[in-house]
């Protein structure tokens, strides 16, 4: 419990998407991000310790090169965005220098925390090629739910009922730079979207798919509240600090 006393608040901005206030923390700072995903792991603990675990949206954004890359290389990430319930987070990884925190490396290996995505493959390679960092669990958004080639936009409309046009995601804005010094509004308010509606969608669809299968976990099964352990057990001894 000790180091939640060292979890002081992070600097942080409300922004609304399709009717929601999302709380988001946009950094270069490690420490920031440290102090986020402790704060996210106490807030979801039961989430995380349950049989269906937590799902938490995900996207990297990156600045196109300007020629094709040599041997199919990836671009480097900008950002990598997270959203767990009503906030998100937007880590400049590129001006942090790539540095990852330890917790955010077991974060996202975490096979009990599933990371929806829209376009998932490219996202894993980037972080993969540049970070050596790989997902544990991870959700496709893309054409799930039969909607086909459907843009995020067009799931969130008809799967969540946000209307579209207070949700769609500028291209411009998309292909912009995403490695620079600063962040404007609308690349924030972007990454913000992409990570938030990927959290809502992930969600949306995984109680469907709960809802459509029959198995039925055993409540008395005390094999998710031993593994939940770990993340409180090295929360105070420091283990998730680095």
């Amino acid at each position: 419990m000790a180091a939640r006393g060292r979890n002081s608040a992070v600097p942080s901005r409300t922004l609304h998407v399709g009717g929601y206030h999302v709380v988001t923390t946009v950094t270069a700072r490690p420490g920031v991000v440290r102090r986020w995903l402790y704060t996210t792991l106490w807030r979801q603990r039961q989430n995380l310790h349950s049989a269906a675990g937590l799902t938490v949206g995900l996207g990297v954004q990156w600045t196109p090169p300007f020629r094709k890359l040599p041997g199919g290389a990836e671009p480097r990430p900008g950002t990598l965005q997270l959203c767990s319930g009503n906030r998100c987070l937007i880590y400049q990884i590129a001006r942090a220098g790539g540095v990852v925190p330890k917790i955010l490396r077991r974060f996202l290996a975490d096979a009990r925390i599933t990371f929806a995505v829209y376009g998932v493959a490219s996202d894993c390679r980037k972080l993969r090629a540049h970070h050596g960092l790989e997902l544990g669990s991870t959700l496709e958004l893309q054409g799930a739910a039969g909607m086909g080639n459907a843009s995020m936009a067009e799931m969130a409309d008809r799967l969540l009922g946000i209307v579209r046009g207070g949700v769609e995601k500028s291209r411009r804005i998309s292909t912009s730079t995403w490695d620079g010094p600063r962040l404007s509004r609308g690349q924030v308010r972007y990454a913000c979207v992409d990570a938030f509606l990927s959290r809502c969608l992930g969600e949306h669809i995984r109680r469907d798919m709960a809802s459509d299968d029959e198995y039925e976990s055993d409540p008395d099964d005390g094999s998710d509240s031993t593994a939940g352990e770990e993340w409180e057990s090295d929360a105070v001894d420091g283990g998730y600090w680095g």
